[in-house]
């Protein structure tokens, strides 16, 4: 638990497309999204990338079946495929609250029956053991814990804060091709953390939408998945961002301190690093995100 009341994230899963196994990727590791937020007492999980495998294990090893929310950003593999793999999700005694994406006709509740249909897993969602529930988020809304409430309530158009309430806020950013992408802002006892994973902004003015919502936020992680040269030479309109563009973003917002998050599978360790020293020169409060890695607000 975070000292001091506080808000501690863990990060499980730190790469984007795909995993990427092999002694080049030591240092920054090879999962895919995947975050864990404590805060109030409180269990949330951003994405459910192959990352959240291992966190299943560390739940167990705890003794205690988990209760927590889960918030899906957007219905991508990379963000998606560890729920399948995620042990508590087979205990009877788990609990997990899902919040995601209206995707078509069925929802996120739909794709995800459709990731544990027959031809994908040999476990359906329906029958893996946990109690769950699917809530679609098409941004706006918040989720709201409150002192002595077992269970999140969702909030549609927004909600106050009151002393000792947990709030995940909801924006649904349109930098993201085709289906968009939901970014989080996660409140507690005045501190602030945002989560925008798969946006694409501008090397010269960030994103001005995220930003307003990520406005005085303790920590924001933003993706940063290909370099400047990298993203110039092709990559444009994929929906990722560069470091500069999260620099930007991060300025533009005023937050306190700026992880990049959702490396490019083919960057090995040492062209992370590289890649860290540069963006640390034109904005000291930035890191690139380890695997494993602990931050706590307070």
């Amino acid at each position: 638990m975070a000292a001091n009341g506080g808000i501690k994230v863990v990060f499980h899963g730190v790469r984007g497309s795909y995993p990427a196994p092999g002694s080049d990727f030591v240092i920054f590791g090879g999962n895919t999204a995947c975050q864990e937020i404590r805060a109030g007492g409180r269990l949330v999980i951003f994405d459910a990338g192959t990352g959240l495998i291992g966190l299943g294990r560390k739940l167990l090893n705890r003794g205690v079946p988990p209760r927590a929310a889960l918030f899906l950003s957007h219905c991508h593999h990379d963000h998606l495929g560890g729920l399948l793999y995620f042990k508590p999700a087979y205990l009877p005694a788990t609990r997990l609250s899902i919040y995601g994406p209206r995707n078509g006709n069925g929802g996120i509740r739909g794709e995800l029956e459709k990731i544990s249909g027959a031809f994908v897993h040999p476990v359906p969602l329906r029958e893996m053991g946990m109690e769950f529930t699917c809530d679609q988020l098409e941004g706006g809304e918040s989720v709201v814990w409150s002192p002595g409430e077992d269970r999140p309530r969702l909030e549609r158009g927004g909600a106050g804060t009151a002393p000792g309430d947990v709030v995940v806020r909801v924006l649904n950013n349109s930098r993201h091709p085709r289906c968009g992408v939901l970014n989080f802002r996660l409140e507690y006892a005045g501190r602030s953390y945002v989560y925008a994973t798969d946006v694409e902004g501008d090397e010269e003015t960030g994103d001005p939408e995220l930003a307003d919502f990520a406005r005085g936020a303790d920590l924001m992680s933003h993706d940063g998945q290909y370099t400047s040269e990298e993203y110039r030479s092709g990559r444009r309109g994929w929906g990722h961002s560069t470091p500069l563009m999260a620099i930007r973003t991060a300025q533009l917002a005023g937050v306190g301190r700026l992880a990049i998050i959702h490396h490019d599978p083919e960057y090995r360790d040492v062209d992370l690093l590289e890649i860290e020293a540069e963006a640390k020169a034109l904005f000291p409060d930035v890191f690139l995100v380890r695997e494993g890695q602990e931050e706590v607000i307070d």
